[in-house]
Order: C-alpha cells, then structure tokens, then sequence
C-alpha cells in the first residue's frame, strides 16, 4: 500500500496531540505533516504566571521545528486556501499541500475591533499581553481594576477567574490591597455556566471571600478610555482604571464561508468522532462547536482538543492499517484553577453526561496548585 499523508493544521494544544500520537502509531512511509503559522509553541495555560513575572515567556515556549526529530514534518505557514474536493491546501507562500486525511485544529483567532476602544485594554490570553502585564501591574499603586470576559464563547473559561484570584493576591503581597477595588464582569449571569449552577456558586463563593465584585449578565459594548467607562450592550456602565479583558474569539478566517462551517459561526462535528462535512477532513478544539444535551456548548478548551486529538490520531491509525475505527471522545475533561497564595483548584467533569454535565470542583489546596506545576512540566517535556 502506497504511503498516506496526514496533514494537520495549527500546532496548538491538539495539533501536537495528533502530530505526535500518528507518528508513533504510523510506520515511516506513511507522513505526518504539521502546519502552522508560528514556529514557537507558547504554553498557553502558564499566561497568568507571566503576567505575575512567576514565569518568562521563553521558558514556557518550545521550538516546533525540533519536531523534526521525531519524524514529524514542520512548515511554518500561513493557510489561506481550503480545496476539499481535490484534497489540498494553500499556504501564502503559494506552495499546496496534498493530503490524504486532514486535521483542522487552527483554534482561533483573537480580535478586538467588535468592541471600539478593546484594542487598548491589557489581555493575558496571549504571550504579549502577559508580559505587558508583568511590566504594567508594578506601577499600579491603586484603582480600580476591572477583569471583564469581552464574550461568549471564550477559551479556558476559568482563565479569567483565575487571573482575578491571583491578582487579588499579587495585590494583597504588595500591601495595596486596600487601595485596589478589584470588580469582575461577564456576558454570563453566573461563572462557568456549562458546569453546573453549583459549580458557578462555588467560584462566586471564592470571590466573594477575597472582596471580588461580580456583575454578569453584561456584555461590554464600548470602552471609553479617557473617560474610564466600561459602556454595556444593556445601556448600563461601569468605571475602570485598568482593564484586563479577553479578546473577542472568532473563526479563523480560511475557515469562513467553507464547506465545513454550513453558515454557522463554527465548524460543526460529530461529537463522538470529530468528522466533519468534508471527506477525511476532521476538526478538533476550539473552532470546532459540540452541543450539549441541556443546549449549552462545550467548552473551548486545550484539555477537550487534548481528548479529540487522542480519538482522531488512533481512528486514522486504524483506517490507514486497515482497520474500523472504534474509538469515540466521551466528552471527559479537567483543569486546573489557581485560587492566589500558592492554592489551586481542580475542576472534572463529563460533559455529554445528560441532562447536565457532571461537574465537580475541588477545595483549593497546596496540592492542586503543585499538580498544575507539575502538569505543566510534563506536557511541555511530553510532547516535545
């Protein structure tokens, strides 16, 4: 049988799941091709940390042409073309990538140009913004620091809770604690709505023991920086002296309009599979949308590309050797949620369990906040 080439686009949480699952279960005739548009993998889960100065982005960062080692080809790119019907895709470079099987796992892009005034606000959602962060947050002396989720749907829903908890810490250890009125913001009337309305009492509990404000049900229409006024699509507002925001999350644009979107605003799979509707053609992590039996989405996640990538690498394997593919993503999920002072928290669940996820949330301990340390020191030696 003539070899097979698997390309997988975007080296993201999944990207690098699936890279390095097919080349250990594929023999070397067979090619595993990964495409994407940054040769530096960052960490993504560590931004806070370096947001504090607890890390340094270079230290949470790896080179993806080292991949080249284990047998899988790199080629930093920017995709601009999706051809379905002849199996090829265009890089802006103009050469074309022949394919076999293709893995869409591009996750998404960040955009502030929905909201006016967004683009000037602080962001740890990416490796810039977490490192001007770190240099900013010395010089805040007191204020008021907003933490607001821009909109819905976001990646890592606890992130921003985090940053908030952690903050209040970094705060308090700066003895301005008292100076700082911390106040947090979101689209959603509770936190962390597809986990349950225990699970969103809970997080409030949390901020509220560490005088965190909460407002939800409020979308941020406009930010007015002279001024310092957050402007709500529900005509309410709110004053700032910082902002720490996430930026709008939308698909990446090679992806709209294509066969795999149908219209919609993401790349709609099947939930046990991660097929789409193009042949051979799956979509794995955040561009992707699964709904839920009580009608929310799941999560966009680096743990549930994590699980896809594990079912689409060995289904591929399989049909490649020849054999049905059996394996099916069952919706499991965890992660970790740093609570301030060296504690974390440890959220688990099943997401397709019905008529809600089954979601339960940890007491914040030492451990957990270790766990995450250690977590992240395996992943980036795991798969690197």
């Amino acid at each position: 049988m003539p070899g097979k080439t698997v390309v997988i686009l975007g080296a993201g949480v999944g990207g690098l799941v699936v890279a390095n699952r097919l080349r250990r279960l594929l023999n070397k005739e067979h090619r595993v091709v990964l495409v994407d548009r940054s040769p530096i993998f960052t960490f993504a889960p560590s931004f806070p940390w370096v947001m504090l100065g607890q890390r340094k982005v270079a230290g949470v960062s790896r080179d993806l042409r080292g991949l080249e080692r284990k047998g899988i080809e790199f080629k930093a790119a920017e995709i601009t073309g999706l051809d379905f019907d002849n199996k090829r895709v265009q890089a802006q470079d103009g050469e074309e990538l022949s394919y076999d099987y293709l893995v869409v796992s591009l996750g998404v892009d960040y955009s502030s140009e929905e909201v006016p005034g967004l683009n000037h606000a602080w962001t740890f959602y990416h490796a810039d913004g977490s490192e001007g962060l770190r240099e900013e947050l010395p010089k805040l002396s007191g204020g008021r620091v907003a933490v607001c989720v821009t909109s819905l749907p976001y990646r890592c829903p606890p992130a921003p809770y985090e940053g908030a908890m952690l903050l209040e810490h970094y705060f308090r250890k700066r003895k301005i604690r008292g100076d700082v009125e911390l106040h947090f913001y979101t689209p959603e009337q509770i936190p962390l709505k597809a986990t349950g309305k225990e699970i969103g009492e809970r997080v409030l509990g949390l901020l509220g023991e560490r005088d965190i404000g909460f407002t939800g049900g409020v979308s941020l229409k406009s930010v007015n920086h002279e001024k310092g006024r957050l402007n709500f699509a529900d005509g309410s507002d709110a004053g700032f002296d910082m902002l720490i925001a996430t930026p709008v999350h939308r698909l990446p644009n090679v992806l709209k309009g294509s066969a795999l979107v149908n219209g919609g605003d993401w790349v709609p799979v099947d939930r046990e599979t991660l097929t789409t509707a193009a042949p051979d053609v799956y979509a794995i992590g955040d561009a992707t949308i699964i709904t839920l039996a009580n009608g929310t989405q799941l999560p966009k996640a680096g743990v549930f590309a994590h699980g896809e990538a594990e079912v689409v690498a060995r289904n591929i394997a399989a049909e490649i050797a020849g054999s049905d593919p059996i394996w099916a993503f069952g919706g499991q999920g965890s992660c970790f949620m740093e609570t301030g002072g060296g504690r974390g928290s440890y959220i688990t669940g099943h997401f397709f369990a019905e008529p809600d996820p089954d979601v339960t949330m940890r007491s914040p301990s030492r451990f957990w906040h270790w766990a995450k340390v250690g977590f992240e020191r395996n992943w980036l030696w795991r798969w690197f």
